[in-house]
């Protein structure tokens, strides 16, 4: 029955001698592999150490755009056409009518005016014809003055005339007068006359001299008188104006004084008409106002739907709001204290969170410090939270816009992206 087994226990021995090598090749491996994913781990942990040094990433982010509020700009009843959210529309599109036929104060201001208009025309009308007539009546006087000059003119001619005549017989007087002198005094000497018929001859020639003389001065009194009289002068007396000539000088004062009020009464009627073509005007504004779209824009929210028979509105009521795709933007909000990181014109990405991973380029425009805690001047399309706190809105602007982000999808304004700030 003895069993030799030496042979099993040489196999088992040797089995037990060949595991510890495997078992020690797998350990090795094994701490390769961790020693190599430790390495990879902090490696990783290093270069996002170093890519947070060298980058600012938004905590959130979104696209924005400007929203653009069309307002009532007269009372009336509001006529808006059928549109829809996302619908495109060019800049000047005529979206609706505002209409009011009805305006008791400018309607009544007009009437006014034009009541003082009529007066004034009336008033005009009045004076032009008691200057037609004053000129009138002045041409009459003045051919009077004329012919009562001419007549003037011929009587002191006819004067000149007859004193001409005169001086010619004196003349002629007194050349027979010298004659029967020197016969006389001839005579005496020869002792055929009396001495006094000599005399009486030689005091009869003198006479007749002086009264050639006497001719000669009226003569040329009547000549100065002529030529006055040519002038419209007056010599035989004091200087006094006939009534031709005093009515005519009240006239022309009158017309001068009915030249000043129509010129007074024409500055009047310019200032009503203007006046009143102001107030037309007026009136055409507020009757019938165009609801236009200033600039190629999408609706956003239609304020009042109106319908056929249209609602009304007062001056100054929002009607529209439209977006502006033309400035589409990106905001992020980061923390403050990376706000040294941070400068205008920097460089930044964009990168979508619709799925697409989509990355668009920018730069920095704006920086906003404590949105939430202040009021955002700028009318935006998405504000920032009333709670944030400790962050700064940071607006970027894209180089361009993805074609997909039409006007059916706003544009894109509303969706969420994530910013990164390159150092």
């Amino acid at each position: 029955m003895g069993v030799e087994r030496p042979n099993m226990n040489t196999s088992s021995s040797s089995a037990v001698a060949t595991k510890p090598p495997q078992t020690e090749k797998r350990r090795r491996i094994f701490r390769v592999v961790r020693i190599g994913l430790g390495v990879t781990l902090i490696g990783l942990a290093m270069y996002l150490l170093w890519w947070r040094q060298r980058h600012v990433v938004s905590r959130v982010g979104y696209l924005n755009g400007t929203v653009i509020t069309l307002y009532a700009t007269i009372p009336g009843i509001l006529t808006l056409e059928d549109l829809r959210p996302g619908e495109l529309l060019k800049a000047g599109t005529e979206i609706g009518t505002i209409r009011n036929d009805r305006n008791p104060q400018l309607e009544t201001d007009r009437q006014n005016l034009e009541t003082r208009l009529n007066v004034a025309l009336a008033q005009q009308q009045g004076l032009q014809q008691k200057r037609n007539s004053r000129m009138a009546l002045i041409s009459q006087l003045d051919r009077y003055q004329q012919t009562q000059q001419t007549l003037e003119i011929r009587f002191a001619q006819e004067a000149v005339q007859r004193t001409l005549g005169e001086l010619r017989q004196a003349q002629e007087a007194l050349a027979i007068a010298r004659i029967e002198a020197d016969r006389y005094t001839s005579l005496v000497e020869t002792g055929a006359v009396a001495r006094q018929l000599a005399d009486e001859a030689v005091s009869r020639a003198k006479q007749a001299a002086k009264f050639v003389e006497s001719k000669q001065a009226e003569l040329r009194r009547q000549q100065t008188a002529l030529q006055a009289a040519r002038q419209g002068l007056q010599l035989d007396a004091s200087r006094t104006f006939s009534f031709p000539q005093i009515r005519l000088i009240d006239l022309q004062i009158e017309l001068v004084d009915i030249d000043v009020e129509l010129l007074a009464v024409a500055t009047t009627i310019a200032e009503l008409r203007r006046e009143i073509s102001n107030i037309k005007q007026q009136l055409s504004l507020q009757r019938l106002a165009p609801v236009k779209v200033p600039t190629t824009a999408v609706v956003w929210s239609v304020i009042h739907k109106t319908g056929d028979l249209g609602i009304p509105l007062t001056a100054g009521d929002p009607i529209v709001k439209v977006l502006d795709c033309s400035d589409v933007w990106a905001t992020g909000l980061v923390a403050e204290r990376d706000n040294p990181r941070l400068r205008v014109g920097q460089e930044a990405t964009v990168r979508l969170l619709d799925g697409s991973d989509r990355r668009l380029r920018g730069i920095v425009r704006a920086i906003r410090g404590g949105p939430g805690k202040v009021e955002v001047g700028e009318n935006v399309a998405v504000p920032p939270p009333d709670l944030v706190r400790n962050e700064l809105a940071v607006d970027v602007q894209l180089h361009n816009l993805p074609e997909d982000l039409s006007a059916e999808r706003f544009c894109g304004v509303g969706q969420s992206v994530e910013v990164v700030f390159g150092s």
